[in-house]
């Protein structure tokens, strides 16, 4: 653990130190920002575009990813907001329809519970979840603006995680008891569903909660097991429902869990096979319960990919609905960060699909999100203003794949 925290607050020094070095590839007018370009390949496409000036002084700063995600499925939502040593401001939401139709909202209140990660559309409601930047076991729900209470789940909120209707949490007690425990929108209500795991991941899909965990053989690692676990309505003693077992498929390239997406019927879970020094892919069908490798492939570079910026790591991953890994790289050269992303695909190797001299030098990739049948990413790019003591324009940019 505290391995994983010395990486952690060394690529935050490299990133802030990076991103105070002065850009050689400036426009000469650069009070103008359309004059600012961030891509330069034709095999991206810009679909929104937002520009905020800052003043920072002496306390720094920068804008960083709170959620880039669905709030209801034919609208892509990215939530930023300011960070400086004198705390949180200017949370935005950028959304992004399917017919690239772009909503940028400003909140301006300035309270705390502005702050609102998660957000879905359900039905004819909107509701919005703040999770406290003190306490992130404590929650603040609001249906249609209003402070709505909702009550807690059975264990504490470790990781809560969204779903088309309600909220999902995760307990995540390594080698014990765990609790996946959902709150339904339409019927205002929690439901703790009971399992052992080691690592798991859970979704929702035709209105019940699915588990999938990973077991790691205990001695060489190099083997494990995966147990797909489906929501029940029977309860145990202490009136935890627990969840049926439908299948255990023994996997020879055990690791632990980065990432997993739901695509339809097909949960796709990945996996760093550290022992092996490969990612690999699986997808299993929630209909039928059978698991299938769809990615096996050797890591091309040991590049970081977390990033102090963006508080759910995840968002830096993504998984196609074909089973395709994409990875965020930040490759640190003369403490300056230089982002790029990866391709490991399903049918063999790897493809580099956004080189770093495809962006302007510092920008940065914040998430990734695949909607629309396109894979979508965020850009921040801080630019300098010359003679402004401390202004700066931050560019924001979703692109998509061609």
């Amino acid at each position: 653990m505290k391995a994983i925290q010395f990486i952690t607050m060394t690529v935050l020094t490299t990133v802030l130190l990076s991103s105070c070095q002065k850009d050689d590839n400036i426009n000469p007018n650069p009070d103008n920002p359309n004059n600012v370009t961030l891509l330069n390949s034709s095999q991206w496409t810009v679909v929104a575009n937002h520009i905020e000036k800052k003043q920072q002084g002496n306390l720094g700063g920068r804008f960083g990813t709170a959620a880039f995600n669905l709030q209801k499925q034919d609208e892509l939502r990215w939530f930023i907001y300011f960070s400086d040593r004198a705390g949180f401001n200017s949370p935005t939401e950028i959304i992004v329809n399917s017919q690239n139709s772009v909503t940028v909202n400003k909140l301006t209140s300035g309270t705390s519970s502005d702050y609102r990660a998660i957000k879905i559309i359900y039905g004819t409601d909107t509701w919005e979840t703040h999770m406290s930047f003190d306490n992130p076991s404590h929650i603040n729900v609001f249906k249609n603006g209003q402070l709505t209470n909702i009550g807690y789940p059975h264990g504490p909120i470790k990781q809560l995680q969204t779903s088309e209707d309600g909220l999902l949490n995760n307990t995540v007690y390594y080698g014990g008891t765990n609790w996946v425990s959902h709150y339904h929108y339409g019927t205002g209500q929690w439901k703790n569903n009971a399992f052992w795991a080691t690592q798991y991941v859970s979704t929702r899909y035709n209105g019940k909660t699915f588990v999938a965990t990973l077991l790691n053989d205990g001695t060489t690692g190099t083997q494990g097991t995966i147990t797909v676990l489906e929501e029940s309505n029977t309860p145990d003693a202490s009136n935890m429902y627990l969840m049926t077992n439908k299948n255990e498929d023994t996997i020879p390239n055990a690791g632990y869990i980065i990432h997993s997406v739901r695509h339809n019927e097909n949960l796709y879970v990945a996996l760093n096979a550290q022992w092996q020094n490969k990612y690999v892919v699986y997808r299993i069908n929630l209909n039928n319960y059978s698991v299938q490798k769809v990615v096996e492939e050797t890591k091309v570079e040991n590049y970081d990919n977390t990033d102090p910026l963006v508080r759910n790591l995840a968002q830096n991953i993504e998984i196609d609905p074909q089973g395709n890994l994409y990875l965020v790289a930040n490759n640190v050269q003369n403490m300056d960060a230089h982002y790029s992303i990866r391709k490991y695909k399903t049918t063999g190797g790897t493809e580099l699909i956004l080189k770093i001299e495809d962006l302007k030098n510092l920008t940065q990739v914040q998430g990734l999100y695949f909607f629309n049948n396109k894979l979508h990413a965020a850009l921040v790019y801080r630019e300098e203003l010359a003679g402004t003591n401390g202004m700066n324009n931050y560019h924001m940019q979703i692109i998509s794949k061609n």
